[in-house]
């Protein structure tokens, strides 16, 4: 089946968590609540791609467990620092436990699911738009739509930024104005220098974002770019993962809420130094490693 906005408050079946609800849809991806997952970290709500093939229609549309269950805008559960601190398996746990879920490794079929597929398809399209001096001459020419357009459908293709975070950048990026073109002018820049004033100047652009209220200065929307760009070099920081992961390693990232270089320099250390870690294993890039930072997540 393929949700669309009409399906918001049906009840659908997932091959695993069972019966959910329909919150919202924002595509191309649908939020569904699952009292399954209501004891998971991340709570019961996740984001699914709106024709995942593990959901299909309930026969049953009434549920106790769900009726009471508002649609709209989801509230994004985070993970506390104290879940944090009690975190009980470190690096070697999560690596072993992988090994065993995964059999194939990185070529698990259950690990190389459409998430990660997406990733890897909007990492061609930055290749292909931008790639080989192409984004350097669009900025020059001052090709505004083009560019915002290639970088709005790149920011809504893959599971990394959250509902909220892809209306916010798409409100700016449908403007397409020159914003559009500096953001990427900038991240080229970043990524041909990374440093603290490059990193600076990429993030400041993002922050200037025309998105009425919208909320782009995060850290997912900072760096995704440089991450689909050159996922050997850079990864996308998604908070909760990230700080999940130097608890594990023991790495101090000096996290802060606001994007800094600082900490995103003790992140690419602390993923270049995971990657080492898991490439015996058939990692081929950080797109593989935040897979891995992923799908251990709820390994607590």
């Amino acid at each position: 089946m393929v949700l669309t906005p009409n399906d918001v408050g049906i009840l659908v079946e997932h091959s695993v968590w069972k019966r959910g609800k329909v919150i919202e849809i924002l595509s191309p991806y649908a939020i569904i609540h699952f009292p399954a997952l209501a004891n998971s970290p991340q709570g019961p709500q996740r984001k699914l791609r709106e024709d995942a093939p593990q959901l299909t229609k309930s026969e049953v549309q009434s549920d106790p467990e769900l009726d009471g269950v508002e649609t709209g805008p989801a509230k994004p559960k985070k993970v506390t620092k104290r879940k944090v601190k009690d975190l009980s398996n470190g690096i070697d746990e999560a690596v072993a436990w992988f090994e065993q879920t995964y059999p194939a490794k990185f070529d698990d079929e259950k690990f190389v699911d459409s998430d990660l597929r997406n990733k890897r398809a909007a990492a061609e399209v930055f290749h292909a738009n931008f790639g080989e001096g192409r984004g350097g001459a669009l900025v020059d020419q001052a090709q505004h739509a083009q560019i915002a357009s290639t970088l709005d459908g790149i920011f809504r293709a893959t599971n990394i930024l959250s509902p909220f975070e892809i209306k916010a950048v798409h409100k700016a990026f449908v403007k397409a104005d020159e914003a559009s073109t500096k953001v990427l002018g900038l991240t080229l820049a970043f990524m041909a220098n990374p440093a603290m004033q490059s990193f600076k100047h990429m993030a400041e652009a993002v922050s200037q974002l025309p998105a009425d209220g919208g909320k782009v200065f995060t850290w997912p929307i900072v760096t995704l770019l440089p991450f689909l760009a050159e996922p050997k070099r850079f990864i996308a920081l998604k908070p909760t993962n990230t700080e999940l992961i130097a608890a594990r390693t023991g790495t101090n990232i000096k996290y802060d809420t606001t994007p800094n270089w600082e900490t995103y320099d003790a992140v690419l250390r602390m993923s270049q130094s995971l990657f080492e870690r898991l490439q015996p294993l058939g990692a081929k890039d950080l797109i593989d490693v935040q897979q891995f930072m992923w799908v251990t997540r709820e390994l607590t």
